[in-house]
């Protein structure tokens, strides 16, 4: 037996350590390191939890252990993301050198993962039965339609989360699904993960001109560009349509040598066609389009457009809800026949009525709480007046009218969230922006220099984009 004990500086301040015996075999093992058992104690209370802690190799790159620092300073408890716990350094000599050792401690996931599900699997590492992925593989076997709007709306749950704290996963596939024993299908592996408020040296080292990290089958056409600077939600938004499309035909849309397949990314549309159920294709078809500004501007918005097909249900609280309603009203049904069968009626037309209007309402109200938090997003970028800054204020109009469509349409007196300061906020800054960038190409036009020119060219697009949104 070799106990192994971790603890940082946070972790002393919440009065807890980790303890692995790293005499036993690892339950897992991959390009950076060895992941073992452990447990988590806490020393003020006494409790113990199961943890999975990482023992990165020795040899690796700055860069690398870059990523996992990152990925380890993403905590988030949610029930579709797997919860990080912590990043520990620690030193020993070896012969007269100092090494430096570093470890990544997250929630213990006993499991099978999405692609081992599509190959058949259900056992977890140590060759344990997953009810749940048994359960979930007779359903896609079944009913892959039905699979597909299980798997994505648990992902969109977990990537929403992520989203509203900043973040972009950039790295949604098969292999970062997990499908776990207490029945959740949580999303793993934040290592790639970029902050959309900034660009940190971190983002810039991971992704350049050039240079690819990710899976190409999964991969949007920015993505596969390396265009850190247009990576969105809009991004992962994409990865689900094509993991969508690969949980309801069996395989990815794209296929090929690495090269081949990110050049299709960004040459050639989705074969939706070959999806049978409208609805879903057109979830997909707008989920995956190359041009950003033309998919799901949220995972929220998604996930209404999903909840909203008339299939299968999936089986989240909302829906258990309405199913009980349902029931109830059944029940009364049977009980009113005695009372008179028009007074039930009414009674029942009255409830559906009120049912589908909540139901229609709550759908509304979460595409408006999405619109307005990225057009919040967008303005504030827009308004440090970086490059491209227009496009940002641009962005934000678009994403307050679609809000102001949406808030249009509800039905009867709701609370929606306030928003009219914003709105004003951003009108001025579209004047401001419309007048400085009239004034420069205004200052350009007399100089016949040729990239001048394509220069004043450039400007009054710009010019024209801002008066359309302005005019709308």
């Amino acid at each position: 037996m070799a106990i192994v004990r971790l603890q940082g500086v946070a972790e002393q301040k919440k009065g807890i350590y980790y303890e692995v015996d790293s005499s036993l075999e690892p339950i897992g093992e991959g390009g950076t390191g060895k992941v073992y058992e452990g447990l988590s104690i806490n020393t003020r209370t006494g409790e113990t939890r199961p943890v999975a802690i990482k023992f990165m190799f020795t040899d690796l790159t700055e860069q690398v252990v870059e990523r996992a620092r990152r990925e380890a300073t993403i905590q988030l408890r949610n029930d579709n993301l797997v919860e990080m716990l912590g990043f520990i350094e620690t030193e020993s000599m070896q012969g007269k050198h100092v090494v430096r050792h570093y470890h990544v401690v997250s929630e213990l996931l006993q499991g099978v993962s999405l692609s081992d599900l599509f190959n058949g699997k259900c056992t977890d590492i140590k060759g344990r039965e997953i009810p749940y992925a048994k359960k979930l593989l007779g359903i896609f076997m079944k009913d892959p339609d039905h699979f597909a709007k299980i798997i994505t709306m648990n992902v969109l749950s977990g990537i929403m989360a992520l989203h509203d704290a900043g973040y972009i996963h950039r790295d949604i596939d098969p292999s970062n699904v997990m499908i776990t024993n207490d029945e959740h299908i949580k999303l793993i592996d934040f290592g790639i993960c970029k902050q959309m408020k900034q660009l940190t040296t971190h983002d810039k080292i991971q992704t350049v001109a050039g240079v690819f990290m990710g899976k190409p089958e999964y991969a949007a056409p920015e993505l596969a560009l390396g265009d850190i600077k247009h990576q969105d939600q809009t991004t992962d938004i994409y990865a689900i349509g094509i993991l969508m499309y690969q949980c309801i035909m069996g395989h990815v849309p794209f296929e090929g040598k690495r090269l081949e397949v990110l050049e299709k990314q960004l040459k050639q549309s989705v074969p939706v066609k070959n999806i049978k159920n409208a609805a879903l294709r057109r979830v997909i078809e707008k989920a995956c389009q190359k041009k950003q500004e033309l998919r799901y501007q949220s995972s929220a918005e998604m996930r209404v457009a999903i909840e909203s097909i008339g299939m299968k249900r999936v089986m989240d609280p909302r829906k258990r809800n309405i199913i009980i309603v349902s029931v109830v009203i059944a029940l009364l049904l049977i009980i009113s026949g005695f009372l008179g069968a028009n007074q039930y009626k009414k009674s029942q037309e009255q409830q559906q009525t009120a049912l589908i209007e909540k139901n229609f309402n709550d759908s509304l109200l979460l595409v408006i709480d999405g619109s307005v938090k990225q057009a919040r997003i967008q303005a504030d970028e827009g308004y440090r007046h970086d490059e491209g800054y227009d496009h940002c204020l641009i962005n934000a109009k678009r994403l307050f009218d679609k809000a102001d469509i949406a808030k249009a349409q509800l039905r009867g007196l709701t609370t929606v969230v306030d928003y009219s300061a914003d709105k004003a906020k951003l009108g001025n800054a579209l004047q401001q922006a419309y007048d400085e960038l009239s004034q420069k190409a205004d200052a350009l036009r007399e100089d016949p220099d040729s990239e001048v020119v394509k220069e004043v060219g450039n400007i009054d697009v710009r010019i024209r984009e801002i008066e359309s949104v302005m005019n709308q």
